[in-house]
């Protein structure tokens, strides 16, 4: 089990490590740097960003809609470009960074008949997503005050009905956001 609470300090460490390139990635976002509008839209189109992220990596996509609930920009994906880049590799783009992967996945292997493997699996799995995601909401938070940003914006898990809303950090689901827009 220590070996994967490591891993969870590592995360943590990594994620500070990254920190000053995501806020200024979530800056460009909210003001509209380089979007790539689709089908005619502008930013006076969009009412809402999107911000998911894949479960096992970690990678966060971001996106707009207008007020029908239509894509208004192109998503895109925030800093696994950045750090295939800076470590120079060609085989891994993921935001977990691959030692963490490798890690968890041989940790997993080693110990799955364990008695004891799904709670500790678990324990790993819920502080690793608690440390990513307080992560994401202190660089929303940082970005928000840089651009004095308060449009609507959710994070969730990729293709999820649930989402948080993170301007209250309180949970919303798909058809409360639509309502936002419809009335």
């Amino acid at each position: 089990m220590q070996n994967l609470k490591q891993l969870n300090t590592d995360l943590k460490t990594y994620l500070e490590e990254i920190t000053e390139q995501f806020v200024k990635d979530l800056v460009q976002i909210l003001e509209g740097e380089n979007a790539d509008y689709l089908n005619g839209k502008s930013k006076t189109d969009i009412v809402a960003y999107y911000f998911e992220y894949e479960y096992d990596h970690l990678d966060i996509s971001a996106w707009t809609v207008d007020k029908s609930g239509a894509i208004a920009t192109k998503p895109v994906l925030l800093l696994t470009q950045r750090e295939k880049q800076s470590h120079n590799k060609t085989d891994w783009n993921a935001l977990l960074p691959e030692k963490i992967w490798k890690a968890a996945s041989d940790f997993q292997e080693q110990h799955e008949d364990d008695d004891d493997f799904d709670d500790w699996w678990d324990e790993y799995n819920e502080e690793k997503y608690e440390l990513f995601e307080n992560w994401f909401f202190d660089g929303w938070k940082k970005a928000s005050i840089e651009t004095e940003s308060r449009v609507d914006a959710y994070f969730s898990v990729h293709d999820t009905y649930f989402k948080t809303d993170l301007n209250t950090l309180q949970t919303i689901n798909d058809d409360e956001i639509a309502e936002r827009y419809t009335s």
